[in-house]
């Protein structure tokens, strides 16, 4: 108990002058267009190496865009493999579809057939009986 001062922790808000006292300065800051762009038309400067961006003009990082064009790519063939899918499981019921068609044209045919049957069975009875 006679330790209670080592455990506490003072809090200093740092003075305003102290800011200054910073060994970094960020200049060059990104606008609110540059930072929402999306990079989608480039430039590359072969001779600078360097890669800008034709919509907001900023310089683009080049590990960033190649990252980004790789995600795009892998989604691309993703969304392809998705749609052959989605393209053989609608060739299946297409053909599911087509073999119940054929089965149930196949009973409209029967059952025309018996109705054509009935109805002959009936007019043999009333000739039958108007005799």
């Amino acid at each position: 108990m006679e330790n209670e001062g080592d455990n506490i922790i003072t809090l200093v808000q740092p003075k305003r002058d102290e800011e200054k006292l910073l060994n970094i300065t960020v200049t060059g800051r990104k606008n609110y267009t540059q930072q929402s762009c999306k990079h989608r038309a480039i430039e590359v400067h072969e001779q600078d190496h360097v890669i800008l961006c034709l919509q907001c003009g900023c310089v683009v990082d080049p590990f960033q865009y190649v990252l980004r064009c790789a995600n795009d790519g892998e989604a691309v063939v993703r969304e392809i493999r998705q749609l052959y899918n989605r393209r053989d499981q609608l060739r299946e019921s297409v053909a599911s579809l087509e073999r119940e068609e054929k089965n149930t044209k196949a009973r409209l045919r029967a059952a025309r057939t018996a109705i054509l049957y009935a109805e002959n069975d009936l007019k043999n009875i009333e000739q039958k009986v108007n005799q």
